[in-house]
């Protein structure tokens, strides 16, 4: 723990702007979670990513997750695509995973600094 309590001091974060580093990391993290959701999303309309679609299409849990599904969001506008929603969730999730080695330390530095530059 010692290695930790260096490193923040270093880096000018004092354990009363370790609360605001966490804050801002949560919002990058959402804001990373809510973008790339959109951007899968948006990406699923294209033809390559159909293939993917239907071939998702095909498998025996697919149907009653469908339906599990239809019954949650009957309630969403109609322009949205509730078999559309979940598989761009599922493949924002397996996107953000395989960017986490980037990701997490990057959302490290970016809260760190952050605090330093607009904290007084």
């Amino acid at each position: 723990m010692g290695r930790v309590s260096e490193a923040f001091e270093e880096a000018g974060v004092t354990p009363t702007k370790v609360g605001a580093c966490l804050a801002v990391h949560e919002a990058l993290g959402i804001s990373i979670l809510l973008g790339s959701w959109a951007l899968c999303y948006k990406l699923l309309g294209h033809n390559k990513a159909q293939k993917v679609f239907n071939q998702l299409a095909r498998h025996k849990s697919y149907n009653s997750g469908k339906k599990w599904v239809s019954q949650k969001t009957k309630y969403f506008p109609s322009s949205v695509d509730p078999e559309k929603l979940v598989v761009s969730g599922a493949l924002s999730t397996v996107a953000r995973k395989l960017c986490s080695p980037v990701l997490v330390p990057g959302k490290i530095l970016l809260s760190v600094t952050l605090i330093r530059r607009f904290s007084s």
